[in-house]
């Protein structure tokens, strides 16, 4: 079988028109007519972007771009045998030449070349050991050297301990790290320790920590890898709640009405005044609430350390969670014209490689036929189908 016969063009122009015939848009897509939808649903959100009145030409476009892909399929005899990637650029030019440059250069692919996972830290803040406040910038090198630290990339480093400090040192000063919506930086401390701090956190952390302990205190949400080492405690402070751990790896999220901890491996103590829990590889602890409980559970362990590694991962989370995490993470704002759309649950799997906030949402729309999205600017209105 060739591949325009694999390609169902009523079936497709039924889901792009938004079922209006009654129930014929639940028919089930196979993966090329998906990835064609997906280039029109594309190109709808980038047209909203600029112009809510701008849409696909649905009827005549579809018509033009079935003839125009079937003339470009006999003429370069594409077979599957050639690959998905080879038709899957035809119908990408194909639909190109439909919908015009300009709306086609809207959605083209980011540079491969770019790495998600890479801190992005313009309009990070740090707030010096004397007080003075500056960007992470190359620009501030000379500065960040004076405080013991260096731009590496994305990662604010700090010069490697020799020695660990003497014992009657007086009082240690705070450097205070601020991280807006829309970014996420890393740090790595002087006692080998790594820090992923997410969007719209902050983190206060001494230039160097003491010979007995490491303490820092955390709003919002990071990932640390703490260097071991049994004689000096490493105990993060965030609402109440004393995280205690001597080599380990793990995630803190303080955004909700519960501190969440997740632990990927090694051992961690939680201590909420005179509550305590301790946690194993795999585990979620929980403190907070409209009952100050503290308790451990098991837990999806990707859910809370996915973000670090520039994947967009949701199992089965509600859409009002989903639009919580991607407004910090991508600094949007979220509107509801439907209170009830925010229980929809939704699961999600995805490098932030491949794909931007268009196509995580294309994907929450295409997998339902009760929400739909209109974006304009950073703003995104939620919409009952």
């Amino acid at each position: 079988m060739d591949q325009e016969e694999k390609m169902n063009w009523e079936k497709l122009l039924r889901h792009l028109e938004g079922d209006k015939d009654g129930g014929q848009a639940d028919e089930e897509l196979n993966q090329e007519e998906l990835e064609m939808l997906l280039l029109a649903e594309e190109t709808n959100m980038s047209l909203n972007r600029t112009d809510p009145e701008m849409k696909f030409p649905v009827q005549a476009g579809w018509e033009e771009l079935e003839a125009r892909y079937k003339e470009k399929s006999r003429k370069e005899n594409l077979t599957i045998g050639r690959g998905r990637r080879n038709w899957f650029m035809a119908a990408a030019a194909v639909l190109a030449c439909v919908i015009g440059s300009v709306w086609w250069l809207s959605i083209r692919p980011e540079d491969p070349s770019k790495n998600a996972s890479a801190p992005t830290i313009a309009g990070v803040k740090l707030t010096l050991e004397n007080g003075k406040t500056v960007a992470l910038d190359q620009k501030e090198a000379p500065v960040l050297k004076s405080a013991g630290a260096a731009l590496n990339g994305g990662t604010l480093v700090y010069k490697k301990e020799k020695a660990l400090p003497k014992e009657n040192e007086g009082p240690v000063s705070m450097n205070i790290l601020e991280v807006p919506y829309g970014k996420q930086t890393k740090v790595e401390l002087g006692d080998g320790t790594a820090i992923w701090v997410n969007s719209g956190s902050k983190l206060t952390y001494p230039s160097h920590f003491s010979a007995s302990k490491r303490e820092l205190t955390l709003e919002g949400e990071a990932f640390f890898e703490v260097s071991h080492n049994a004689q000096r405690p490493f105990v993060v402070h965030v609402k109440g709640l004393n995280v205690q751990v001597l080599g380990t790896a793990f995630n803190i999220n303080s955004f909700g009405p519960a501190v969440q901890t997740a632990l990927v491996r090694g051992k961690v103590g939680l201590k909420a005044g005179s509550r305590s829990v301790i946690l194993a590889p795999g585990e979620l602890g929980l403190y907070g609430g409209p009952n100050g409980m503290l308790q451990k559970t098991e837990a999806d362990l990707k859910t809370y350390t996915a973000w670090k590694d520039g994947e967009v991962y949701f199992n089965n989370n509600s859409l009002a969670e989903i639009a919580s995490r991607l407004e910090r993470e991508y600094d949007l704002h979220f509107d509801f014209q439907d209170e009830s759309l925010k229980s929809l649950h939704f699961t999600i799997d995805m490098s932030k490689n491949e794909g931007d906030i268009q196509k995580i949402l294309n994907n929450i729309r295409l997998s339902t036929n009760q929400v739909n999205f209109l974006i304009k600017g950073n703003r995104i209105t939620v919409q009952r189908r």
